[in-house]
């Protein structure tokens, strides 16, 4: 009896310290401590000449799915606005980290596919006030774009400025081996982010 209660108290160390170390691995990874999450919406024309009309959804898929429910035959190559591109030179950057804290790497294909849907969407989008709150933009397989405010004010911005500062993460901060992985987060000087990772929340 007595060496059960010593073979107890030497084991229970040891189950704790698993417990401690298996714990993390049960939460799921997505927005890093301190983030919160927030849905989005969209403001836009809809229909040829039409009023502007606002959704607001827990992604861009939400929304997009909200929009064809009002016009079917809605399609964002009639919603087209060259003078909306940009570029790197005339983008408000204010600096890329390729290793931000907490934040796991993801597969950097699913990414750019991410990055080709979200492409050439148009339209205003507005964020609630943070700061650290962000909208997930895209996420499929494991492998999201997040769209961050760090202002203690709602913001608005070109929804079509998305694409160019996650396909500049991509092209910067992916690995050049066989995994072919990547994480980022690329800050404006506006002081709203765009961050790329890993996400297994019902993602």
């Amino acid at each position: 009896m007595r060496s059960s209660s010593i073979f107890a108290v030497i084991l229970s160390p040891a189950i704790s310290m698993l417990q401690t170390f298996a714990l993390p691995l049960q939460d799921p990874r997505g927005l890093p401590s301190g983030y919160s999450r927030s849905n989005l919406t969209w403001i836009g024309n809809i229909t040829e000449n039409g009023p502007e009309m606002s959704f607001n959804g827990s992604s861009f898929k939400d929304i997009e799915a909200q929009i064809l429910q009002v016009n079917p035959e809605f399609s964002w190559n009639d919603h087209q606005d060259t003078a909306n591109s940009t570029t790197l030179s005339t983008r408000a950057l204010d600096h890329l980290s390729c290793d931000p804290n907490n934040i796991w790497w993801a597969q950097a294909f699913r990414i750019q596919e991410g990055i080709d849907y979200l492409r050439g969407k148009t339209g205003t989008c507005y964020m609630e006030a943070g700061p650290r709150v962000c909208a997930r933009i895209s996420c499929s397989y494991k492998s999201a774009i997040w769209w961050c405010n760090d202002n203690d004010y709602p913001i608005q911005e070109d929804c079509s400025v998305w694409s160019d500062y996650a396909q500049d993460i991509l092209d910067n901060c992916q690995t050049n081996d066989a995994s072919s992985r990547v994480r980022g987060q690329e800050f404006s000087i506006k002081d709203w982010n765009i961050m790329v990772g890993f996400d297994d929340d019902h993602c």
